[in-house]
This record gives structure tokens, C-alpha cells and sequence, in this order.
């Protein structure tokens, strides 16, 4: 079985007509064998913030094992909870594509929006995935010609997006990787500007990837830069088996080879190296396990602590333990300054929780105690009536 790992190279720009760019990337091939493009929507922060969120939430999915379409859903979600805890973001929203390494040397590109991925292989380019936009839908459909639909007024229209229901469908393509093929991620602002004829004449004319990326770009903004335009090409790289390399034969000058040593040298050096595995072996096992334990605490740990002034739910344990760093798993609208004194000082120091469900149970009752106070505060009580004294009797 031939076995792959990915190399990357990206290019985010923001276009001749936008003032911020809602696009992002992600490059974690050499880690993760993860690559992802993200185009943001909802205003200039909100696009942004949701771009950010989607990625960030990818990487750590992954991170933690979680397979592509887990992750990916569970992208959705971080974006709808942020936009739902903030009310300048929301109906915020992004797309996702990502490329993700299997064990088996294959790639799966995961996919919602219409950014696109696409497969350049022989000198072929073809197109991966669906957008999910209505004039595409429309074309699936046979109202529209492609050609009619690069010019439709509703072309931007999306049908499907993270961070806009609780639920999101996700398209999963998988490729049988080869030698020498190049995979093309990129956001809208470039295929809406280039023509595939022109993509495909890039990426075959120009070996380096970021070069290509950058001449991707390029090409979009000559042809009018009018939207967010981001390009991340990706090359399977075959690697090599680990082949036994045969020691050199060397004369020592006694008659015998050197790299071809006798019985008694031989059994000499195999009995110290057992004795040095099994010397080793438990304590690398120890080590394993110890090490498995850890993550394994990190990552099924939560605390409730304050993260931009608002009481958060994390995961992990604060201040991070190893290579594990917490990671906000809910922002509420919880000001810390309504609670309770000993409230306070509990959150200030990472109040810790077995499961996601015991923080977010400590958090409904810190809720509630914030309105019973503020019901309190606001109940007025009439004052005690006294009773006037009869009036004298009429003389």
C-alpha cells in the first residue's frame, strides 16, 4: 500500500472591493494531515468571527480524534453558539471545505457553502464538490445553463452553511490519492473570477504550490478582485518505505569482513539489544499509559471560569496540563459581578466539573440565582398601615 502525507501551501487576499476579509484557512497537513478553507458571512466582525470559529473548532475536533464529518459538525455548532451568545454576530455564518489524510493513504474532503475543491491529476483539473448555492441547485435541476448561471443575480445565494440551524448536512468525497496529484481548495472569490480553463493552466505551468496560490490570487484580482479570495493547493507526496540499508564490507586486516561479523559477535550484540528492549519496554509502557491517562483527563475535564468578562464553560483544566490547553466550549451572557461573593471566587478559580453536563447545570443554577436576586431587588413591599386613634365623639 503506497502511503501519502500532504504538503501545503495557501493565499488569503482581501480583493479590490472589500474592506476586511471574512476568508480563512487552515494549514495543518504536517501535523494533522488537515487542510481547510473557510468563507465567512454576516457583516465585516461577524464573517470574520465565524470563518475563525469554524477552523479553530476543526483543529481541535481533529485534534482529539474525532473523524472528518464529527469535526466538521462540530464547527457548526461552535459558530451557532457564538452567534446565538453575542448579538452583534448573529446570523452569522461560514463555509467549510476541508481535506483530511486517512491511515490508508486516501483523502476525504469534507464539504458545506460553495467554496470548492478541486483535483488536478494528469494534467486534468476536475471539480470535487457541489456547491450548495440556489443557482447551482437550479442548474442540477435544468432551469439554468452554467453559463447562465455565472451571470444570475442570485449567484451569491448560498442553501447551506455552518452556524445557521443545529443540525448540518455534510458532504463527504473521498479520493484514492496518487503520486503527483495537487488538490485545490479555495473560496468563491477566486471561481467566481477565474475560469477553470485558467485555474487548470496555472496549476499545471507552475511546480511550486505557494507560487501557484499566489498566482491563483493574482489572476482573481486583475480579473476585478470583487470578493474575499482565498487559494490553498495541496500535493500528495509519496513516502518512501523504510528499506534495510546492508552494511558495508570492510576489511579489518584479520581475515575477516567487518561488516560481515561471525556467529559469537552477532549473538553478542542481539543479547544486548534484548536486554535493552526489555529494559525498556515497561517504562515506555508506563509512559504510554500515564501519557494516555493524562489526555484522556484533559479532554473529559470541564471547569466553569470567566473569559471576556462573561462566566465560560471550558473544556480541560485551566492553565492547560501538558500539551492539552483548555478550550471554550460556551460563552454565556453571565456577567460575573452578579453573583455571589463565594460564586465569584468559585469561577475566578475554575470551578471543575466531570462532565460537560455538570457545568452547564452549575451554570442554569448560577442563572438562577442571578434572577431570583434581581426579582428580589425589584419586589417592593408596602409599608405597616397604623391605625388612627376614633375620632372624639361630638361635644
Amino acid at each position: 500500500m503506497t502511503r501519502f502525507k500532504l504538503v501545503a501551501a495557501g493565499v488569503t487576499d482581501v480583493g479590490r472591493v472589500r474592506d476586511g476579509n471574512e476568508d480563512g484557512y487552515l494549514d495543518q497537513a504536517d501535523r494533522l494531515g488537515l487542510v481547510a478553507v473557510a468563507d465567512g458571512m454576516g457583516g465585516h466582525r461577524a464573517g470574520e468571527v465565524a470563518s475563525a470559529t469554524a477552523l479553530e473548532a476543526l483543529r481541535a475536533a481533529v485534534a482529539s480524534g474525532d473523524p472528518l464529518r464529527d469535526a466538521i459538525e462540530g464547527a457548526n455548532e461552535a459558530v451557532l453558539e457564538k452567534s446565538e451568545s453575542d448579538h452583534e454576530l448573529q446570523g452569522m455564518g461560514t463555509t467549510l471545505t476541508a481535506g483530511m489524510l486517512g491511515t490508508d493513504g486516501s483523502l476525504t474532503v469534507g464539504h458545506v457553502g460553495d467554496s470548492r475543491g478541486y483535483l488536478m491529476r494528469d494534467g486534468e483539473l476536475r471539480q470535487i464538490t457541489e456547491d450548495h448555492s440556489l443557482v447551482e441547485e437550479m442548474v442540477r435541476g435544468g432551469e439554468l445553463t452554467p453559463e447562465q448561471a455565472e451571470v444570475h443575480p442570485q449567484r451569491s445565494i448560498i442553501t447551506r452553511a455552518l452556524g445557521i440551524d443545529p443540525l448540518v448536512d455534510v458532504d463527504l468525497y473521498p479520493i484514492e490519492l496518487r503520486a503527483g496529484d495537487r488538490i485545490l481548495l479555495c473560496s468563491d472569490g477566486l471561481t467566481t473570477m477565474v475560469r477553470p480553463e485558467e485555474i487548470a493552466n496555472i496549476l499545471g505551468r507552475e511546480p511550486d504550490a505557494r507560487r501557484a496560490a499566489q498566482l491563483l490570487v493574482d489572476a482573481a484580482n486583475a480579473a476585478g478582485g470583487e470578493d474575499n479570495i482565498t487559494a490553498v493547493i495541496i500535493e500528495a507526496v509519496e513516502e518512501p518505505e523504510d528499506d534495510a540499508v546492508a552494511a558495508p564490507v570492510v576489511d579489518d586486516g584479520d581475515g575477516t569482513d567487518a561488516g560481515a561479523p561471525g556467529p559469537k559477535p552477532r549473538r553478542r550484540r542481539g543479547r544486548t539489544l534484548l536486554r535493552v528492549a526489555l529494559w525498556a519496554l515497561p517504562i515506555l509502557l508506563v509512559l504510554a499509559i500515564a501519557f494516555g491517562f493524562v489526555g484522556w483527563y484533559a479532554r473529559n475535564t470541564y471547569y466553569v471560569g470567566i473569559d471576556r468578562g462573561r462566566v465560560t464553560v471550558f473544556q480541560g483544566i485551566k492553565g492547560g496540563l501538558l500539551i492539552w490547553d483548555p478550550t471554550v466550549e460556551r460563552h454565556t451572557d453571565l456577567d460575573p459581578d452578579d453573583l455571589t461573593q463565594p460564586q465569584q471566587e468559585d469561577v475566578q478559580a475554575g470551578k471543575k466539573f466531570s462532565s460537560r453536563s455538570g457545568a452547564d447545570s452549575y451554570v442554569t443554577r448560577l442563572r438562577q440565582g442571578v434572577e431570583e436576586r434581581a426579582t428580589a431587588a425589584t419586589t417592593t413591599v408596602p409599608p405597616p398601615t397604623t391605625a388612627l386613634p376614633p375620632a372624639p365623639p361630638p361635644s
